[in-house]
């Protein structure tokens, strides 16, 4: 026995020492100078969470923090050592472990067990080496409850680690045994000899690696015997010592009253909440009162099914890793299916209730439900899971990159140069790249109906002559080699700027040049991107209109953001891209008429009538004998417009009064069957409505179509809010249209964007988009009156002419005009007539619905655009659904890469636990 003791002593010793001073070798010259400053970095940026860098760092300082309390109070206390080693450091290692590279974003039910385990680790230290506080009441009541968790964690963690136990020592085994012979093999001798003359410091780390490897997975397979061991152990001390001061009936109304509280939490905890919100969404047929009420529920489920890849390890349908390597070692597979059933059931705070499938199902059902898409919706839930994983988003800007600080904005510069009542405008800004990845930048912005984009630039520096210029290209084409460039891999300079509303335009950039490595004594500058935007604006009462902003990915300005405008230093603090206009001019406005190259004469007058003006502002702005169609929008999002929808119609109510007007009321509902049509608007009351699921406009107006019958309408009205363009389908399918089709977006918010098909079918039928009713009806009356159309205090009008010239700097905004005309009065338009309108757009310049501008560097970039404009399918552009297609996580517990409740199986286990550690309890009140 003696001569055992100081072996087992050198023994405790060679594990605790020797697996520390490896682990802070390879820790401490391998991977803190490389990942741990990576890490660090990106936390600092906002890219990574602050907990992951805190887990990182803390992975480093706990064996740090352990050899040095070691070496000051264990060095003569081999067993104290092993205590220290098995009880505290190796499982707050594993903690670590788990929580950097296992467990990604938390949920409550792996919070209730991580911080279970971490509250026992720590108290377990405090009685190795204080032992039980019986002189402070609150301490021994804290330390009661807290070795009842002891108690039962040692317990549930010990029958997770055995399950491993044998597969690992088998593998450590046979790794031995191949290690011993390809060792007398000597084969390993001329891979030395070439490792050390030319990669010794790869041979060096590579070895400490393996090193630690093999002593950790050696050490791993005695880890669950000796850690449930330390730990019961360390349990029935305190709650004996405990009962001996309280007495047992207290103990023993602590120790259940812990152990019910746990349980408790965790049924509460493991319910997963996306298999009520998936029953209540399966009800046929939908009780929508109910739904809607659950709304929240519903909203939680589909989040939780849609990122599970990311708050669990795996699903319990792929969890099967235990079975494949007790199969692998011999076992009958229906035992190996026994253990892997069982090891499931003691995981299930880990594992995902439901299929692999539920990520498309629950976004597709997030859309349908809510009226949005869920990334869009959701992108701060989204974003933090992603971050919760190594994964990069995309290089292109989607709906997660919305309003996210990626690229800084440097330099903002505005020069506007008048023309009597009309001005050139140029925007000029620098970006700056904030992260070390390539990024692209996306503006949804608007400008007047009557503006027209004349120019867009790239550079890199401010030279003019070496920027890069643009085309003018047809839109599917542009869309097609824009998006084909957009990739992290060899990326190259384009930019893409496109109308994609009778107002809207959207504007991208790609790459932003990375920020540069810090480099110690070295000051890099950030490589910088220029960009150019020119447009031709009509003067309006407040100046000049300049571009007004919907939407932003990945760009951000801050006060150090130079702006300057005419050459003047301005400051901004407030969180504005532009102001709405530029100085005010009061130049007389004045009537223009432009001979255009194709035999077009556009005439351009201020609309000054007054019997005109009088008409627009007066209380019968309304037209008399009239017939229109108002199509009210009943998808989910219109809830929040309810007070909108009945100042609308109380507007129209009050201005139809002795005017002999009608209106013809249709509500839209996501099943057609619910739609319907009130001939009486007074017979409609709003309160009545119920906003559900999502429409979109093709939907609507197939409905309208269905209802219509034989009346004709003076106009259509369709009354909805901004809806979310990323939610449409290309080439929808739009019944002919007649009368001018007008978009009322309620809540003064236009849409990003339209899909082509509605664009096209708004501008075919003359029709146009606002934000109230009361606009719509002014411009109706000012075509009707004026015999004209008005837009943006002009009246515009177009005739034949044999005069080919334009002498006053004006044809951008003349042909702008004309290609709206050109598309009036078809239903489709054919690849011939698009053809036509493009030659407009290219012979002026500008930017129309049919016609993008696409800044190309390269020649392989050119010919890639000539090949795409030769195809038919040229104008056919797609939606941006601005959707990214996310990696999924690395499954841990899968060798392929339901109720809301624990099952009762899974409670039998937990059963289980419990029973042992009553049956415990009992053996120590015999030997007492």
């Amino acid at each position: 026995m003696n001569n055992i003791k100081p072996l087992r002593s050198v023994l405790f010793h060679t594990i605790f020492w020797g697996w520390n001073l490896i682990f802070l070798t390879v820790f401490y010259l391998g991977i803190l100078p490389h990942t741990g400053v990576w890490l660090i970095r990106s936390t600092l940026e906002g890219t990574t969470p602050v907990d992951f860098c805190l887990t990182f760092l803390s992975l480093i300082a706990v064996p740090t923090v352990c050899t040095i309390y070691a070496l000051k109070h264990l060095k003569k206390h081999p067993q104290r050592l092993m205590h220290w080693f098995y009880g505290v450091e190796a499982p707050l290692v594993v903690w670590c472990l788990v929580r950097l590279f296992v467990i990604r974003e938390l949920t409550l039910a792996s919070i209730l067990i991580l911080g279970t385990l971490i509250t026992c680790i720590i108290a377990f230290g405090i009685e190795v080496f204080q032992g039980y506080h019986a002189n402070d009441r609150v301490f021994a009541r804290l330390q009661a409850i807290a070795h009842t968790l002891i108690l039962f964690m040692g317990v549930y963690v010990g029958i997770v680690f055995s399950f491993y136990v044998i597969p690992v020592g088998a593998y450590v085994i046979k790794g031995a045994y191949h290690l011993v012979i390809e060792f007398f093999s000597f084969n390993w001798i001329e891979m030395l000899q070439y490792e050390l003359s030319y990669g010794g410091s790869y041979l060096f780390y590579g070895g400490l690696f393996f090193l630690l490897f093999g002593f950790s997975s050696t050490l791993f397979v005695a880890m669950p015997f000796v850690f449930t061991h330390l730990y019961v152990n360390s349990g029935q001390k305190i709650l004996r010592a405990f009962a001996r001061q309280h007495g047992k009936q207290r103990a023993m109304t602590v120790c259940f009253a812990v152990i019910g509280t746990w349980l408790l939490l965790f049924g509460v905890f493991t319910r997963q909440p996306q298999v009520e919100a998936f029953n209540l969404l399966a009800q046929t047929p939908q009780n929508r009162t109910e739904l809607l009420t659950s709304a929240n529920k519903i909203r939680r489920g589909l989040i939780n099914a849609n990122l599970y890849p990311y708050r669990y390890l795996s699903t319990r349908k792929d969890s099967n890793h235990i079975y494949a390597l007790y199969e692998n070692l011999g076992l009958p597979s229906s035992a190996a299916r026994f253990v892997q059933n069982r090891y499931n059931q003691f995981l299930s705070p880990f594992l995902y209730q439901g299929s692999a499938t539920d990520v498309a199902k629950s976004a597709q059902l997030y859309a349908e439900f809510f009226d949005t898409p869920i990334q869009k919706a959701e992108r701060k839930s989204v974003r933090h899971a992603i971050q919760s994983t190594a994964i990069v988003d995309q290089a292109k800007a989607g709906v997660l990159n919305i309003d996210q600080k990626k690229v800084w904005l440097a330099k903002q510069e505005v020069n506007v140069q008048p023309h009597g009542d009309w001005a050139d405008v140029e925007l000029h800004e620098v970006y700056e790249n904030q992260t070390n990845d390539v990024e692209e930048i996306l503006y949804y912005f608007s400008l007047p109906e009557s503006a027209a984009i004349t120019g867009l630039w790239l550079g890199e520096t401010e030279d003019l002559t070496q920027r890069f210029t643009y085309q003018v290209s047809p839109r599917g084409a542009a869309q097609e080699v824009y998006n084909s460039q957009v990739r992290r891999t060899r990326p190259v300079d384009p930019a893409l700027l496109e109308q994609v509303g009778p107002l809207q335009y959207r504007l991208r950039a790609f790459p932003i040049p990375p920020k540069p490595p810090v480099t110690r004594g070295v000051n890099t500058d950030t490589p910088q991107m220029h960009l150019w935007l020119t447009y031709k604006v009509m003067q309006q009462d407040r100046g000049w209109a300049l571009p007004k902003l919907a939407e932003r990915r990945n760009i951000f300005w801050s006060w150090r953001t130079k702006r300057i405008r005419n050459g003047k230093v301005k400051r901004f603090f407030s969180d504005t891209w532009l102001e709405d206009f530029a100085e005010k001019r009061s130049k007389k406005r004045q009537n223009h008429y432009i001979e255009l190259q194709n035999g077009y004469r556009v005439a351009i007058e201020p609309s000054s009538d007054r019997a005109l003006r009088s008409k627009l502002k007066g209380d019968d702005a309304l037209p008399p004998n009239r017939k229109y169609a108002l199509i009210l929008d009943t998808s989910y999002s219109m809830r929040d417009r309810q007070e909108e929808i009945k100042e609308a119609i109380t507007w129209w109510r009050d201005r139809s009064i002795d005017l002999n007007n009608h209106a013809d009321l249709y509500i839209t509902d996501t099943s057609s069957e619910r739609a319907k049509r009130l001939d009486k608007i007074d017979d409609f009351d709003p309160d009545k409505l119920i906003f559900f699921g999502s429409l979109e406009t093709s939907q609507m107006l197939l409905q309208f179509q269905s209802l219509r019958k034989n009346s004709d309408y003076d106009a259509i009205l369709v009354l909805t809010d901004e809806g979310s363009y990323e939610l449409s389908s290309d080439k929808l399918e739009i019944p002919e249209i007649t009368a001018p089709l007008w978009m009322v977006h309620l809540g003064g918010e236009l849409p990003r964007a339209y899909e082509d098909t509605i664009l096209q079918t708004i501008q075919n039928s003359k029709g146009g988009v606002a934000v109230d009713v009361a606009t719509v009806i002014e411009r109706i009356t000012a075509k009707e009156v004026s015999g004209k159309s008005v837009v943006d205090d002009y009246s515009w009008s177009i005739s034949k002419s044999n005069v080919d010239i334009d002498d006053e700097g004006l044809g951008a905004i003349a042909a702008r005009q004309l290609v709206y005309n050109l598309t009036q009065n078809q239903q489709q338009l054919s690849l011939a007539e698009l053809d036509a309108i493009h030659q407009v757009a290219k012979d002026y310049g500008i930017v129309t619905p049919y016609s993008s501008m696409i800044v190309l560097v390269n020649d392989r970039q050119r010919e890639q655009l000539k090949a795409a404009e030769a195809k038919s399918d040229r104008f056919d552009r797609e939606v941006e659904t601005g959707n990214e297609q996310l990696e999924t996580p690395f499954n841990p517990l899968s060798t392929n890469t339901v109720s809301g409740v624990p099952e009762p199986d899974v409670w039998i286990l937990l059963g289980i636990v419990v029973m042992a550690l009553f049956l415990i309890s009992q053996r120590q009140k015999v030997q007492v």
